[in-house]
């Protein structure tokens, strides 16, 4: 036995800590060197939202309910609620955002070893016992398969922390009907990450169902019934106390996520089940597994021999092992039976990062181990026992090396060492059998399974690339000042596009409100719009990559900017890497050129239209949507101006030729079709410009950038793809004089569908009209935040609308002249207000759909509990 029970406790903390460490500054992430801890989600994603959570806690905190940096403007409670609410996260706000790679590697070392220490405590807790095996065992679950290749998905770690604080709760509400640990665990689980709560729940609901109905729960001295009475009322109030995030979160998803999902029930098996057993082996990860495969699993083998051991003990009550093992059952087809699967995952099959919940596996399989390491304690080594699950492991990792052509992800010398492992802690499951209080044995179990665990950690995430911390923190330390010296300009409401960019999410990085967003809580109104007006959309993602001059225009797109090449040593101009273009936009070049570093220029849009304007009103309730968002657009703007026309017209080209390419009757929807497949092959057009107008070309969403290059003038078409729906791309912009510009179509596959491809023009006198006769009567705003804006319009006559692009929600509550009016939607996605002939005063409030519901519920339940508190309490002092 270990001298302190503290000891034990530090050591299961500090082991992950030192390892992980050791590891980070081996790859050189950010504090320790040039790289960082940022890949895949956590660079186009999360590190953005964390920017934002430090500008929303320390400058502007009605960002956690709304925020105008996401797609034009959306909710943020479920954000927050899915996202952000770890409270290791309020270490970002003592650091600069520039920092936040540096953070959050901080932050990841500490959640291994918070996990280790929640574990050990566990352990020593439930079990009374203070030792070494528990520091190889917190280190296993520190380390486990989950939390390694999770570790970019920093948002479901506190999961595995709170996991064996949960448990232990539930334990001492079967042993002692003392609840309090339990609810408070199990209310913070819910609190900091509802979706890996709920999966938590699923698993305490299959454990208290099983365990009573094959009567095997810990001995107790009241009633199965009182038990499970005292079960469900916790919880219960776990979930009353919740109910203020967890009920405006359901109203969000209910707009966003759900929206998206399909009907993915299929009575299938997803894989053969037996293949789930290479992931036991080291090192059973490469980045093939973070879109698909089998769960992520691996434990010491150790464990892997204890838990088979367990079902094989004589000493352990029979009823208890079978409970044990449907447990067991439960949770292996769980992970290849896509009905459970579905169940788990809330209903909506994962994209990326398959079976999240096996982190609860493991922690199943560790503490059904601990307790065989125990039985062996208490009752010696059962040699039939021993001898079957050494049987059954050694069949598993012959099957395994029979697998291997197919498991793509095990290499051989992994394979090797996993049969190093399995033989080492077989051998030393043999002599500790023999030596149960052999101190030194003890040790060994704790440093072999310490050393297994570092190897699969090292060899897991060696096979992962990793962003420079510089791609991050060079961009950052352009844009922020970029938007601040903007708003030390303009004080007003506007929008700021880009024409280049880091993630979908820069919005949220440089603190501005922009028109793009990356998140699984995209309201999918928004996602429908850019889809609609040509702009790049996916179910958890919108990119205002391609507007053309009425988007900007209408959306409030009144600043721009855009990345400079700089000159290099031979003379050429490259960009720089973190500045990637995003957009070609030659529409710039009839924007004011406001001010320019050596890296960017900001231009000032002159027709872009404020936040709000009067327009008529009748003409807002046309509610169709045609295909081609050209002629949307040109629907928008006749539904805002009546006298307007068509905006867009049809662009003409000329003296077409082909280059090794079948002729066609038309481009648009042509198939390309080389003559010699393996030569060069392209098409030329030239199109007539007109002074003072700007050009577009749709495409189809089929058309991807490995099929199709275009060359404008020689350069590079650049825009963002792939696409839902076709898309918008400007393709010139007329000066002062008429002009013919060259445009070559390269097939670079043998087919090329020239999906429809087709040119429009806009002239500059209308885009001037459109503009001026809306900003007759502008909303203009005299004070804002994320949640709330309120100014003054003058409306000039009858049966006008005071429309806006804020983006509808039933969240917005508007009072016009302090009085409430119900706001309507235009365009499937904003808000309009009728409003009388003359002036009035508009204040638009955003508070989330379900807050003061579940606000009023978590109260109710705060003053039961108080209640409660001193009721006892008159009642002990009374006695």
């Amino acid at each position: 036995m270990m001298k302190s029970r503290r000891s034990a406790l530090l050591l299961c903390f500090l082991v992950p800590v030192i390892i992980t460490t050791g590891y980070f500054i081996f790859r050189h992430f950010a504090p320790f060197g040039s790289s960082s801890i940022l890949t895949v989600d956590m660079g186009q994603q999360y590190v953005d939202f964390f920017a934002h959570y430090h500008d929303t806690l320390l400058h502007d905190p009605s960002g956690f309910l709304y925020s105008f940096a996401k797609g034009l403007g959306g909710d943020m409670f479920g954000t927050w609620s899915y996202y952000l609410m770890s409270p290791l996260n309020l270490l970002i706000l003592f650091f600069p955002v520039s920092m936040l790679p540096s953070v959050l590697a901080i932050i990841t070392i500490l959640k291994y070893g918070l996990a280790g220490l929640s574990f050990g405590y566990f352990l020593e807790k439930k079990y009374q016992i203070s030792d070494w095996p528990i520091i190889g065992f917190a280190v296993s679950y520190a380390l486990m398969g989950w939390m390694v290749a999770n570790q970019l998905n920093t948002l479901w770690i506190d999961a595995a922390i709170l996991l064996p604080l949960i448990f232990l709760g539930l334990d001492q509400l079967i042993k002692t009907r003392s609840a309090k640990l339990y609810t408070v665990s199990f209310t913070a689980m819910l609190l900091i990450n509802y979706y890996m709560g709920w999966m938590i729940a699923i698993f305490i609901v299959a454990y208290m169902l099983v365990f009573s109905l094959f009567k095997s729960l810990p001995e107790s001295q009241i009633s199965y019934g009182t038990i499970l009475i005292k079960w469900l009322k916790a919880s219960l109030l776990s979930g009353i106390l919740s109910a203020w995030l967890l009920i405006p979160t359901f109203f969000s998803l209910l707009s966003s996520k759900t929206h998206y999902s399909k009907n993915e029930f299929r009575i299938r098996f997803e894989y053969n089940p037996l293949d789930i057993l290479g992931k036991f082996v080291n090192g059973s990860f490469d980045f093939k597994q973070l879109p698909s495969g089998t769960a992520n699993v691996f434990v010491a083998s150790i464990v892997i021999t204890l838990f088979i051991y367990y079902y094989f003990s004589a000493t352990i009550k029979p009823r208890i092992r079978i409970a044990n093992l449907t447990i067991t059952a439960f949770f292996v087809l769980s992970m290849c039976f896509q009905p459970l699967d579905l169940l788990w995952h809330g209903m909506q099959l994962p994209v990326w990062y398959p079976y999240r919940f096996s982190f609860i596996f493991s922690f199943w399989m560790l503490i059904t181990a601990f307790e065989a390491l125990l039985d062996i304690l208490s009752n010696r080594l059962h040699w039939k026992g021993l001898f079957g699950s050494v049987a059954v492991v050694i069949i598993g990792m012959v099957y395994i090396g029979s697998r291997m052509k197919k498991l793509e992800y095990l290499h051989p010398g992994n394979y090797v060492w996993g049969w190093v492992y399995l033989l080492l802690s077989i051998g030393l499951i043999f002599f500790y059998g023999f030596y149960r209080k052999n101190k030194l044995l003890s040790i060994a179990i704790a440093i072999l399974m310490t050393g297994e665990m570092s190897l699969n950690f090292v060899n897991s995430l060696n096979n992962i690339s990793y962003l420079n911390n510089s791609d991050y923190t060079k961009f950052a330390g352009v844009t922020r000042p970029l938007v601040n010296k903007i708003k030390q300009r303009d004080h007003g409401f506007y929008r700021t596009g880009q024409t280049f960019s880091r993630t979908k999410n820069d919005a949220l990085t440089a603190d501005f409100n922009g028109g793009s967003i990356f998140s699984s809580t995209l309201e999918s109104a928004t996602s429908n719009f850019f889809g609609n007006i040509g702009q790049p959309n996916g179910d958890a993602y919108v990119f205002y990559s391609n507007g053309t001059i009425f988007t900007d225009s209408l959306l409030s797109m009144k600043y721009w900017l855009n990345e400079r090449p700089v000159t290099i040593k031979t003379n050429q101009k490259t960009m720089p890497q973190f500045l990637s273009t995003l957009t070609s936009k030659p529409d710039l070049s009839k924007y004011q050129l406001l001010s320019q570093t050596k890296l960017t220029n900001t231009y000032q849009n002159p027709y872009a239209l404020p936040i709000g304007f009067a327009s008529p009103e009748k003409p807002l309730k046309v509610t169709g949507v045609p295909n081609n968002p050209v002629t949307y657009q040109n629907q928008l703007a006749k539904q805002l101006d009546p006298q307007i026309g068509q905006l867009f017209e049809p662009a003409s080209y000329q003296d077409i030729s082909y280059h090794n390419i079948y002729p066609v009757m038309n481009l648009d929807n042509a198939v390309l079709r080389k003559k010699n497949m393996m030569a060069q092959s392209y098409v030329t057009i030239k199109v007539p410009i007109e002074k003072n107008t700007s050009y577009y070309m749709t495409m189809g969403p089929n058309i991807s950038n490995t099929q199709l290059s275009v060359l404008v003038n020689g350069n590079n078409l650049v825009q963002f793809r792939p696409a839902k729906k076709t898309v918008v791309a400007n393709i010139a912009t007329g000066g002062t004089a008429n002009d013919t510009i060259t445009v070559k179509f390269y097939a670079n596959a043998n087919d090329v569908w020239l999906q429809n491809v087709k040119l429009y023009k806009v002239n500059d006198d209308k885009m001037t009209d459109f503009s001026q006769t809306l900003n007759r009567s502008p909303f203009k705003v005299t004070h804002w935040n994320n949640h709330q804006l309120s100014g003054n319009i003058n409306v000039k006559s009858v049966h006008q609308s005071l429309t806006t692009t804020i983006p509808y929600s039933k969240g917005w509550h508007v009072q016009v002249d302090h009085h409430a009016v119900k706001p309507k939607k235009w365009a499937k996605m904003f808000i309009y207000l009728p409003i009388s002939k003359g002036s009035h005063h508009v204040t638009f409030t955003y508070w989330p759909e379900g807050l003061g519901t579940g606000l009023i519920i978590s109260g109710i339940g705060l003053i039961l509990i108080v209640g409660e508190f001193y009721y006892k309490k008159r009642k002990r002092s009374s006695r």
